[in-house]
């Protein structure tokens, strides 16, 4: 079973003002007050035009265009880009943190680990409910990002 989710985590405000400025769908609501916004490919185009370039090493979606559009964004709240590749035990996951207007973390593509160490650097740790950051905000809920979407 493969795990691939692309998405935005900010405070829920900020992400519906985004998603409403692009024309995309609504974030879904995570713990923590916070929200995720999946991206799809067709999500990314409708604000992004081609062709995108400079992608960060290991990302399929994250390019110097989009850091850009995520660094505007980070102005007013912080906000965490990532990506999940895996299929069978395979692959990797990314993350990169921006505050203020500033890239404050990553982007870091790994095995393992990435997105928690974003979620650590922004101050999110686990729970006694939760092994790990990803579950203490709810991001084990889906495993695609259409399953996000659809949510």
């Amino acid at each position: 079973m493969g795990h691939r989710v692309t998405g935005l985590i900010a405070e829920t405000k900020s992400l519906a003002d985004f998603a409403s400025t692009h024309g995309l769908h609504a974030p879904v609501p995570l713990q923590r007050g916070l929200a995720l916004l999946a991206l799809r490919p067709e999500d990314i185009d409708a604000f992004l035009a081609p062709p995108l370039t400079g992608h960060a090493p290991g990302f399929t979606y994250l390019s110097e265009q989009l850091v850009k559009e995520l660094l505007i964004l980070s102005v007013h709240a912080p906000v965490m880009y990532f990506e999940t590749d895996y299929f069978g035990g395979a692959g990797g996951q990314g993350a990169a943190v921006f505050a203020g207007g500033k890239a404050m973390y990553g982007p870091v593509w790994a095995a393992s680990g990435a997105i928690n160490a974003a979620l650590a650097h922004w101050g999110i740790r686990s729970d006694a409910g939760a092994p790990d950051a990803f579950d203490a905000i709810g991001l084990g809920r889906h495993r695609t990002t259409d399953g996000w979407v659809e949510d």
